[in-house]
């Protein structure tokens, strides 16, 4: 998945996305795809794919 705008509406979608997996949107670092989440308290910095991938699992899931 590519994201045109990398601005306001794609981190809010992050955000929500972070929030569904019970974990808390920290950042989005567009040159290296990659994005910083809390979980559980500690800093965790996952590469998109990987996230979107987790995300469609828990999707699938529900």
């Amino acid at each position: 998945m590519r994201f045109k705008d990398f601005g306001r509406s794609t981190r809010i979608e992050l955000s929500q996305m972070a929030k569904h997996l019970g974990m808390k949107f920290i950042g989005y670092n567009p040159a290296a795809r990659e994005i910083s989440l809390e979980h559980k308290g500690k800093g965790v910095t996952l590469h998109v794919d990987e996230f979107l991938e987790s995300y469609q699992k828990k999707q699938q899931v529900v």
